[in-house]
């Protein structure tokens, strides 16, 4: 058993096949081109849902983090703020401390983590899959690319389809304890770049580095680089947090640093012979990005396909394929990007009007968002009838 990334997806996918299948322990190795803890340009942000799967894996969040229980955002129709929640909205923690603590608990309960190893060429048969990578070459029953949203496993086994590859950029900036932020326990949002085309949004998170204070600025546009007429994302970040980044520009210490996304389409294929794909190889969120609990989420349902596979289900992987699209994961992707289509569209200030015209529904849509006691898995009917016995009749959400 094989898996290319040893990132959030891949190693909750080992961890969630040996928490099945204990023997397997030794048996499962995690290629990782890097070695950790590794630098991952990331905002770092784990909602609710996420910190569920740790707590599921028994996997302490015995890290510096910030707890966040309120949101700001700014919208061409004015501010909406959501909050103060009874459980933190989010927690924000650095991606090397984080990935790193996931692989050392991996490895303390049998992993094979095998680092520094970048894939180079993959084949596959009916007995197998043969991984030739710059440290050896591997073979496994099957292989899950998890190797992120440029992932190798994708472009050898799947092609290299880009036409639903976001981009983003982001800064770390070194702010006061005072900040916003930071006293009032918030983290900002604005969408206000949508007008000029950008198909996404700009934030500010709070975070430590180094047990410092810090703001996570960055910004995210869901439309491919050649998507047409754009302004470059470094001149709406700087126009949405001006007093953030204009110290940090006039003393030359502006690094900002690009990255991918890959969101989540309905056309997409994971599963090809024995490989599957999992985490940001598969695709995230495509409103806001966020990759981290859909991470979890594909080690949890690609160790269980696994697991009947090397039972003898010989259907198992396709099965994956079509739980990831049709499944809890997939419901929740769709509606996403049927939210992205209408807040990034022609008719965006609509639909931010509407979206303030109730705090209760905004509440909701967050807990919705986080996954907060398993509400986003239920039907959309279901939804509907909570979300209305909330907001008409101030009924809790169970």
């Amino acid at each position: 058993m094989a898996i290319a990334g040893a990132g959030p997806a891949g190693l909750a996918t080992a961890l969630y096949l040996l928490r099945r299948r204990p023997q397997l322990a030794g048996r499962i190795v995690a290629i990782e081109k890097m070695r950790h803890p590794r630098v991952k340009v990331c905002a770092g942000g784990l909602i609710p849902k996420t910190i569920t799967a740790l707590d599921d894996l028994g996997l302490a969040l015995d890290l510096p983090a910030v707890k966040v229980n309120a949101a700001i955002a700014e919208t061409e129709v004015g501010r909406l703020r959501v909050g103060e929640a009874e459980t933190p909205l989010c927690t924000i923690v650095r991606r090397d401390q984080f990935d790193a603590r996931i692989a050392r608990f991996a490895r303390e309960v049998g992993v094979d983590l095998v680092e520094d190893a970048r894939v180079l060429e993959i084949s596959q048969d009916l007995s197998g899959v043969q991984i030739a990578t710059s440290r050896g070459h591997f073979e496994a029953a099957v292989l899950v690319g998890a190797d992120g949203s440029g992932s190798k496993v994708r472009r050898s086994v799947f092609g290299a389809g880009k036409e639903n590859i976001g981009r983003a950029l982001m800064a770390d900036v070194p702010s006061r304890s005072d900040s916003m932020e930071f006293s009032q326990r918030l983290f900002r949002f604005d969408f206000n770049c949508v007008r000029a085309g950008i198909s996404g949004y700009c934030w500010s998170f709070p975070c430590l580095i180094a047990g410092r204070p810090h703001l996570n600025v960055g910004i995210y546009d869901q439309g491919p680089r050649n998507a047409g007429p754009k302004p470059p994302l470094e001149v709406e970040l700087k126009r949405s947090f001006p007093e953030l980044l204009r110290d940090r520009d006039s003393a030359g210490e502006a690094r900002f640093r690009a990255f991918p996304i890959r969101w989540y389409s309905a056309t997409d294929t994971y599963v090809a012979g024995r490989t599957i794909l999992a985490g940001d190889a598969a695709g995230v969120d495509p409103l806001l990005g966020e990759g981290i609990s859909y991470a979890f989420e594909h080690g949890k349902l690609a160790a269980e396909a696994i697991a009947k596979f090397l039972d003898g289900d010989s259907r198992a992987l396709e099965a994956y394929g079509r739980r990831v699209h049709h499944g809890a994961i997939g419901r929740k992707l769709r509606r996403l990007a049927f939210a992205a289509r209408r807040f990034y569209g022609p008719h965006h200030r609509l639909y931010f009007k509407l979206a303030g015209l109730s705090g209760r529904a905004q509440e909701l849509g967050i807990q919705w968002y986080n996954g907060v006691r398993g509400f986003d898995e239920v039907s959309i009917i279901e939804a509907i009838l909570r979300w209305g016995g909330a907001v008409l009749f101030g009924m809790p959400v169970r």
